[in-house]
């Protein structure tokens, strides 16, 4: 049997990479910090996922085992050396510290003269394959040359609607059928290779990550911010108001005419992804048990308000092709009434605003110029909201 090394067992690394894997045969072993993660999964070398399309219907991922990647990186880094996939689903910001353990792995892997591994990140974030290799380097472990002799490290794009909690009377976590795992082709040994079935394989991954960032996770942050506006507490509530999805929709018709002048994608194209990854979810956040807390959304607004973002980055985009942005930038607006005490860069915004203004905000946060048309339009929508 195949074998994987899975960085990361919390909900994205069980519930979108461990069940691939699973479906494509491989055995798994989670490396992760927490004790009770690790001990749960070696508690019955199994744990289970609830989908959400399908009533909640339990489904078995089995062959699964742990280890902690605090006390056990000598196992870890020897196992490096044996399986047949390495992958990440941590968060960018914790890669420093899986970094060290795999750039020994990987050493030890080529100085015993095996075969190449594939290495990916699988984390919601542009090039995070790129970023672990240079982490590696940067231990001063491995050079780049080492790591091209060893391995593969292609970069990823990954997208499934995951959350936790009690379903059926078991806690656990319920994922939907609907999902995303593009994978550079030109990064794998053998170009015509699908060492994950159920993967996209593609070419240019800057439009595929653009593609879900500028549509899904676009129509989720607008939605966030008017849904706070509006008093909600939850996602779930403001997807259910028609007439915040009204604005919302309109806004991400913006964004996906956008990307087709950018990156050529067909009409057709869009629509079928805006129908897969977006139109399905409402019934998702539908179903009984799902609850998705504004404040996870929402939260930090001056990451999500600059330019290359969820918000701004389509608005420029549809700038630069001279289409409608102002469904957008009316999102951006809203954005920048996102006042929450318990998000940091919300209360840094905010006192950003109060000390500054709000058009010496818009500019520094956004990157427009002031007296611009992009730039009039959030202020007038700031100041009308």
């Amino acid at each position: 049997m195949k074998r994987a090394l899975v960085f990361g067992a919390g909900k994205i690394g069980q519930g979108f990479i461990g069940d691939l894997l699973h479906d494509n045969g491989y055995e798994i072993v989670f490396a992760d910090v927490s004790d009770e993660l690790v001990e749960e999964i070696n508690k019955n070398n199994r744990y289970h996922l609830f989908l959400t399309n399908h009533n909640y219907k339990e489904k078995i991922i089995d062959n699964v085992s742990a280890l902690s990647l605090v006390k056990d990186q000598e196992e870890i880094i020897e196992l490096v050396t044996k399986v047949d996939i390495i992958t990440t689903s941590v968060l960018k910001t914790n890669l420093t510290g899986v970094a060290p353990v795999l750039a020994k792995g990987l050493k030890k892997r080529l100085e015993e003269g095996q075969n190449k591994v594939i290495v990916m990140a699988c984390e919601n974030a542009i090039l995070g394959t790129d970023t672990l290799v240079q982490l590696m380097i940067d231990t001063g472990t491995v050079t780049m040359d080492e790591l091209d002799k060893i391995g593969v490290y292609p970069n990823t794009g990954v997208d499934r609607f995951v959350f936790g909690g009690v379903y059926n009377g078991k806690e656990g976590t319920a994922v939907s059928d609907s999902y995303e795992l593009a994978i550079e082709r030109q990064k794998l040994d053998d170009l015509d290779s699908e060492p994950i079935k159920g993967a996209e394989y593609v070419n240019n991954l800057e439009a595929v990550l653009k593609r879900k960032i500028y549509l899904v996770n676009c129509w989720l942050a607008i939605t966030s911010y008017i849904g706070y506006i509006h008093g909600y507490k939850m996602v779930n509530d403001a997807l259910r108001d028609q007439d915040i999805q009204k604005i919302v929709k309109k806004a991400i018709f913006e964004s996906a005419a956008g990307l087709e002048k950018k990156f050529n994608f067909s009409h057709e194209e869009m629509d079928d992804y805006i129908n897969e990854m977006i139109i399905k979810r409402y019934d998702d956040y539908n179903q009984p048990g799902i609850e998705d807390p504004i404040g996870r959304v929402a939260r930090q607004p001056i990451r999500k308000l600059s330019s290359d973002d969820r918000i701004m980055g389509p608005a420029y985009m549809a700038s630069e092709y001279n289409l409608s942005n102002k469904y957008l930038l009316y999102g951006a607006a809203c954005a920048f009434k996102y006042d929450n005490s318990d998000d940091d860069e919300a209360v840094k915004m905010q006192n950003y605003i109060q000390k500054n203004g709000i058009e010496d905000a818009i500019e520094n946060i956004s990157g427009l110029e002031i007296g611009s048309d992009m730039f009039n339009i959030v202020l007038e929508c700031y100041n009308n909201i």
